[in-house]
């Protein structure tokens, strides 16, 4: 592991912020310690003035990083929104759809039964024809 790795690896360790219960106090004296004994840790864990300017850097290239990947969540996240709308859209279509189907299957039925009706009065026509030629005779 190279020197920056090594550094890296320490800095990941979880810290926190305000000293540990026994060392909290009210008193300047304490808190003054606590801050040295913070700053001996950071240069234990090779935390320095020379290589602050370098984690500063690495800093803004990972905060701009950041930045980009939320640009591309949210393009991503706008077309989740566009293809849910389109779906929703076929949705509707689909629905339309079946319907002009079951329109179109009724007017079809319809048809058909106006074409028995015609077949039905064009035989009683020919039939009556068929009646009153053999009257005429």
């Amino acid at each position: 592991m190279g020197k920056k790795q090594g550094r890296k690896a320490g800095n990941s360790k979880n810290k926190s912020a305000s000293p540990p219960a026994k060392e909290r106090s009210s008193s300047p004296a304490t808190d003054q310690s606590w801050t040295e004994n913070d700053f001996d840790e950071m240069r234990e864990e090779g935390f320095s003035p020379s290589n602050f300017l370098e984690l500063k850097e690495e800093l803004r290239t990972q905060c701009k990083e950041t930045k980009n990947l939320e640009k591309k969540v949210e393009e991503l996240m706008a077309r989740v929104i566009n293809a849910e709308k389109v779906i929703n859209e076929m949705k509707e279509m689909k629905t339309m759809t079946r319907e002009i189907r079951d329109k179109c299957t009724s007017f079809s039925n319809r048809l058909d039964q106006l074409e028995e009706r015609v077949s039905a009065i064009e035989d009683q026509m020919n039939e009556m024809k068929r009646e009153e030629k053999p009257k005429e005779k």
